[in-house]
């Protein structure tokens, strides 16, 4: 059993909301049930364009005197200045915390799977100053000031990267926001999307998607002989473009990838545009999408 003592975690920043209107702003942008999130909870969550298309998936963090959101740092001034646009008259400040850094625990291994039940609220211990908020997949994502968490390691968030890629949790950032829904991203299992909150951007998309099956693209952890970058599209031997590779790590030389496919692509060979290879280790749409792939 390997161990993983931990590591900051540069890929994420964080964003305060406060404000007395922040539970009820936020439940009516996001789409997990903020207005019943209580103090020392978290949650995850996508904000979506009115197109269902996911601009950013987060953490929710309820730290009791306000709200704080994890999501890549690279997003954060794009979704503050378009929240910003829907507050209206509400009660409500966001801020970039920069106060407030990330690290992630985990010891072991673990095949990749996703949870049989969606995790629509997460438990948080509070500790030595630091937000402890246990994920479904078994690590720990911390929150606090940087001098009371892991130091950087490289090895080691490689350890944390590539262990959330087995698992089938991806991460929008900047160079693939708006280019899926939350199925496709496996938020509707994790506990992302919560079908009986009510009303927010992208809603009636994404609960059409889920019941009427519409979508036909989803995850898949792919490997390849060299480096792989976020953004870049993956394409089938007849030329046809037939996804995206969402999140990648390089470990000791071994290059994987998250990458939303269409169900139909996953028995055919793969490669990206620049003609790099990719061999599929595991379907994360098995379960519900075998029979139409």
């Amino acid at each position: 059993m390997n161990a993983f003592s931990g590591s900051l975690l540069p890929f994420f920043g964080t964003v305060c909301v406060s404000g007395e209107d922040r539970h009820v702003f936020l439940h009516n942008q996001l789409s997990n049930d903020i207005n019943h999130l209580a103090e020392n909870q978290a949650c995850y969550a996508t904000y979506n364009t009115p197109k269902g298309r996911v601009l950013a998936n987060m953490v929710v963090l309820n730290r009791g005197d306000d709200l704080l959101l994890i999501m890549a740092k690279d997003l954060i001034e794009a979704m503050i200045k378009r929240l910003k646009m829907y507050v209206l008259r509400s009660k409500v400040v966001l801020t970039a915390d920069s106060d407030t850094a990330v690290a992630g625990e985990w010891v072991g291994n673990k095949i990749a799977d996703l949870p049989d039940t969606p995790a629509l609220v997460l438990p948080v211990e509070y500790r030595h100053a630091v937000w402890r908020i246990a994920l479904p997949h078994g690590g720990t994502m911390l929150a606090g000031a940087a001098a009371d968490l892991p130091d950087f390691d490289e090895s080691a968030e490689k350890a944390w990267q590539l262990h959330e890629l087995q698992c089938g949790y991806a991460w929008i950032s900047a160079a693939t926001t708006e280019t899926c829904v939350a199925q496709m991203l496996n938020q509707h299992l994790i506990g992302g999307v919560h079908f009986r909150k009510g009303c927010y951007p992208g809603q009636e998309i994404i609960a059409r998607a889920q019941y009427r099956g519409q979508v036909k693209r989803g995850l898949v952890l792919l490997n390849a002989s060299s480096a792989l970058a976020a953004g870049e599209t993956v394409w089938n031997g007849g030329g046809e473009e037939v996804g995206l590779l969402i999140n990648c790590v390089n470990v000791g030389g071994d290059n994987q990838a998250l990458a939303v496919i269409k169900f139909t692509a996953a028995a055919q060979g793969l490669h990206t545009k620049s003609g790099i290879n990719l061999q599929i280790q595991h379907l994360f749409f098995h379960k519900e999408a075998a029979g139409e792939a």
